[in-house]
């Protein structure tokens, strides 16, 4: 036998005898180097003992010559296929139970491979969307409602938001409406499945020939980006709009697609959504628009602080054509019914004037929002703001202030109710409010506190305090000019 490395084989009884331990250290059938054969070997070969001959097997070990050898009749089905080397990777064999040629089994295993990490990516970008992207956000108004403040007595005294309405129906619109907010921002809208390939390849060339600039976004990648991402012209948000897009048009219909589109996006003049634009510029319902008013609206969605009509008519007519013009390319009208569309012409009604802010109605808005869930129709809430102690207290700070010197008021009623409020001289030159934002010493106007408590707590003012140095606690305040006087009555410390 020839001598190897493994421990298994051994030249000689010397080397394999220090191995054994224990009652049965001399029968080597029992020690490691008692070893079943390869699993190549042929089934007679196998559980042999290596050497046969070695004087210290036992009787569990030794071959008797007089046992009988049952002989088992040959099996009808094929033997299975050899059993892989413990030392050799595992591979796929076929109905002959040979091994499939090298590069079909990489093939195989890089198959595999790419199948387990398509099945964890694709279960991960599920998880995802799910937690960043939910669905019903796209129901929600995109910005806070408009808030109209009420003093105590009913009267306004202050609108803070946006103009915004109810959401639309695509049902309840004229046709047209639809045609032409398709046919100048997504002619495929009802062919591609959230995102156009074609349309981006068509805005990459726009833009390498034109000098222009498209972004090939289709109207479900604007919802997408109005709901859950920015406005950042970047490859990553680009992306992410991708699998967003194709989410939503799994889980929504194309019609709640364009109401959710339509009654969110932003038409200028602080104005968002369709029925809140109709009436701002036309005075009327969407379900009641013109071909031209329709044409007209839909062409401010790309630039609306530049095309709006109340203060840029003439460019939001020029965005009027355009939006015509694609509405006979896209086989809506044709060249006659296009011509005999007039220009619109603008009904602006602005509501009464009323005060946007105000120290007060700054204060308060933030704790209305809070109080309130999120919606598209106009909150109205009461406050506890006196109109005429406001109007009382303006007067008074306005005239008892020196020079340029600013001022701050609040008035409160005993049950903590404010219902005045004065931040500054003049809130239209600086809307800081220095009374409740100015973080400030209250200095000795906060004795009239001190000594409240003391006199409801029993003290009289004739009742002796220690005016010495506060020498525990994080707060240490001190007196002016550093001298103390021991004892003194209350009367004497105010």
């Amino acid at each position: 036998m020839a001598d190897r490395d493994d421990p298994y084989y051994r030249s000689g009884d010397e080397d394999r005898h220090p191995n054994l331990i224990g009652p049965y250290a001399d029968d080597p059938a029992l020690s490691p180097y008692y070893k079943s054969r390869d699993n190549r070997d042929p089934p007679e070969n196998r559980y042999e003992p290596v050497d046969p001959d070695y004087a210290g097997y036992t009787e569990y070990g030794r071959d008797h010559d007089d046992w009988e050898r049952v002989e088992f009749p040959p099996a009808d089905d094929p033997p299975p296929p050899p059993l892989h080397h413990p030392h050799e990777p595992y591979e796929e064999w076929d109905e002959d139970g040979e091994p499939p040629p090298p590069r079909q089994r990489r093939r195989w295993r890089i198959f595999k491979w790419g199948l387990k990490l398509f099945i964890f990516f694709f279960v991960l970008l599920l998880a995802w969307l799910a937690i960043f992207a939910p669905v019903s956000r796209t129901a929600e108004p995109l910005v806070p409602p408009p808030i109209v403040l009420q003093a105590s007595d009913g009267t306004p005294i202050a609108r803070m938001g946006p103009v915004m309405g109810r959401p639309v129906v695509m049902d309840e619109l004229p046709p047209y409406v639809r045609q032409a907010f398709l046919a100048i921002e997504d002619r495929r809208f009802d062919d591609h499945w959230g995102v156009d390939p074609r349309g981006i390849a068509r805005a990459l060339w726009t833009n390498a020939t034109s000098g222009t600039r498209h972004g090939g976004s289709t109207i479900t990648q604007q919802l997408v980006k109005l709901t859950y991402l920015n406005s950042d012209q970047t490859l990553f948000r680009k992306a992410q709009e991708v699998p967003i897009a194709l989410w939503l048009e799994i889980w929504l219909s194309k019609d709640q697609i364009l109401e959710r589109y339509l009654s969110n996006v932003y038409f200028g003049d602080n104005v968002y959504g369709l029925r809140a634009a109709s009436l701002h510029y036309f005075y009327r319902h969407p379900e009641n628009l013109t071909l031209s008013q329709a044409t007209m609206l839909a062409g401010l969605v790309r630039a609306p602080s530049r095309y709006a009509p109340t203060t840029n008519l003439e460019g939001a007519r020029e965005r009027q054509r355009v939006v015509i013009a694609a509405m006979v390319d896209a086989g809506y009208l044709d060249a006659l019914e296009a011509e005999a569309i007039p220009l619109a012409e603008v009904d602006h009604r602005p509501p009464p004037e009323m005060p946007s802010g105000g120290y007060f109605a700054d204060w308060a808005i933030q704790q209305a929002r809070d109080a309130f869930p999120p919606g598209y129709e106009t909150i109205e809430v009461p406050t506890t703001l006196d109109s005429d102690l406001q109007r009382l207290a303006e007067r008074v700070t306005r005239s008892g202030t020196p020079g340029n010197a600013q001022v701050a008021l609040v008035a409160m009623r005993t049950d903590g109710e404010v219902v005045a409020m004065v931040g500054g001289r003049d809130y239209s030159e600086s809307a800081f409010n220095r009374a409740t934002q100015a973080s400030r010493q209250p200095g000795s106007t906060f004795k009239l506190i001190v000594y409240l408590a003391a006199l409801r707590s029993g003290l009289t003012p004739d009742s002796i305090v220690d005016d010495s140095p506060i020498e525990t606690g994080e707060y240490r305040p001190s007196n002016a000019g550093g001298t103390y006087r021991g004892e003194i009555t209350l009367r004497e410390a105010f």
